[in-house]
């Protein structure tokens, strides 16, 4: 959903190189999945850490008191918006990031449009190279997902490599957790039937691994959803604009509302499959007429990728036998209220306007 409005750039990867006839080693030859948005997100280590500063600053908080009154969040909530804009809401989630590994939850934004649905989709990258830093995929976690999950799931590097949902929260969770790895699975589109059954299947096989290996929610393995809230607007959303309050103050308001009000009636509070449905019948318009190629009654960029992460986390409690989890929307943003965030950068912009006729909601919440 998100509308960049930048030309798209070519990227030249895996090239073979030699020297005397002598291909290079093994070792320089790694994947490495380079970043996609080079204007919405931070390109190298200093602009990153300019916006945590900024955005700490500007919510007033203070990282350690921050981190000594959080707790390990066994799933969570992210936007993948713009830093400038997006970069508010998702600090304060970063306390409560304190697992040594993560599987993260994409949106695929453009599988809707090819046609691609029901299967999840994993990459083959060693690291993925993101704002100056090198993130590890977990090979041995994606390996038994892959091997487990069978025919549910496929390798699609050119998805990946085209995908700025998982990229745009790895800065955001290396500031929370440090050293972390990762496993990046892209949510596509899929009926709810489906969804319930194949988040069951990955439950089931990530609580067989847990009790495996001796992981414990929140501290070894967490689950993150990327997500942004509504794109609302009259103008740059293309053939379906989502505008039902009309674009000024007064929509902009109304439609703020909604969402912080479907958050807390949905995402926040105890985790329960009623919840989780209550969300895609709110979102879903299965009844709409270009379903399921515009498949929404409420523009969330997340309507695939929040009930299924969601979905997965439950079960996951259920089946380990632990308690019902619990969300704290802990921030809801937009990009008009927030506006753009003032800070010192080289390297960063942003790739869409934000003004009452075309702005983006922003969700954090944390799961325990």
């Amino acid at each position: 959903m998100k509308n960049l409005f930048l030309a798209l750039l070519a990227a030249v990867l895996g090239a073979v190189l030699f020297f005397g006839g002598a291909a290079l080693p093994a070792a320089a030859q790694t994947p490495v999945r380079a970043q996609m948005d080079t204007v919405g997100f931070a390109v190298d280590r200093a602009d990153f850490a300019q916006v945590l500063y900024a955005a700490r600053q500007a919510e007033g908080l203070n990282d350690q008191r921050a981190r000594r009154a959080a707790w390990p969040a066994a799933a969570a909530i992210l936007p993948h918006d713009d830093y400038l804009y997006a970069g508010r809401t998702a600090v304060h989630a970063l306390p409560y990031l304190q697992a040594r590994r993560w599987v993260i939850f994409g949106v695929c934004h453009a599988c809707r449009r090819i046609g691609v649905r029901d299967k999840l989709l994993l990459d083959d990258y060693d690291v993925w190279r993101i704002a100056g830093r090198d993130f590890t995929v977990d090979k041995d976690l994606r390996a038994a997902l892959s091997e487990r999950l069978g025919d549910d799931a496929e390798v699609s590097r050119e998805r990946q490599a085209k995908e700025h949902s998982v990229e745009a929260l790895l800065p955001w969770l290396g500031a929370g957790a440090g050293d972390f790895t990762f496993v990046p699975i892209l949510v596509p589109g899929m009926e709810p039937a489906h969804l319930d059954s194949l988040s069951g299947k990955l439950a089931g096989i990530l609580a067989d691994l847990c009790r495996e290996n001796g992981w414990v929610m929140g501290r070894d393995l967490g689950l993150l959803i990327s997500a942004d809230a509504v794109h609302y607007g009259c103008d740059g959303w293309g053939a379906h604009p989502y505008n039902e309050f009309g674009c000024g103050e007064a929509g902009h308001a109304a439609a703020r509302a909604q969402d912080i009000t479907l958050a807390r009636a949905t995402l926040a509070g105890p985790l329960t499959r009623a919840g989780i449905d209550s969300f895609i019948r709110l979102v879903w318009d299965p009844d709409g007429p270009d379903y399921p190629a515009y498949p929404y009654r409420i523009t969330w960029c997340g309507i695939y990728s929040i009930p299924f992460g969601l979905s997965t986390a439950r079960k996951l409690q259920l089946d380990l036998g632990s308690a019902t989890l619990t969300g704290t929307l802990l921030r809801y943003g937009d990009s008009v209220s927030d506006g753009r965030l003032e800070c010192e950068v080289k390297h960063l912009g942003v790739t869409a306007p934000n003004t009452l006729r075309h702005w983006v909601g922003y969700p954090a919440v944390v799961y325990r």
